[in-house]
């Protein structure tokens, strides 16, 4: 409600309405001024929290290949590697696999360690 001034006349008489009409319209907030100019910036706040991160963006274009590397000298042949002739397993009483012999394609043997979990 906005305060709506009265005009006083000489010879009247102050009331406790009157006086109190005062004292509420000096309570209300007048009307806004023009704006002001722009101030000077504040000190810089201290830096937040790192945010979530956004969408992956697309695809680069392929890259150029790379140089071809230059060629090595062709190394000996390697002696024949062993094959695999047989494997041989051992079992206890209960039936369960406990070791075993691997034979070579050279007849070369080597045992076979079982180990259980």
């Amino acid at each position: 409600m906005s305060y709506t001034p009265h005009k006083w006349t000489e010879g009247e008489v102050l009331t406790v309405e009157r006086m109190n009409a005062l004292e509420e319209g000096a309570a209300e907030p007048g009307p806004a001024g023009p704006k002001g100019d722009k101030g000077d910036p504040g000190a810089t706040g201290a830096k937040g929290e790192k945010g979530d991160p956004g969408a992956a963006g697309p695809k680069g274009d392929k890259g150029d290949p790379g140089a071809t590397g230059a060629k090595g000298d062709k190394g000996e042949t390697g002696a024949a590697g062993k094959g695999i002739k047989s494997l041989a397993l051992t079992t206890n009483g209960e039936g369960k696999v406990t070791g075993g012999t691997l034979t070579f394609s050279d007849n070369t043997t080597s045992p076979v360690t079982v180990t259980t979990a």
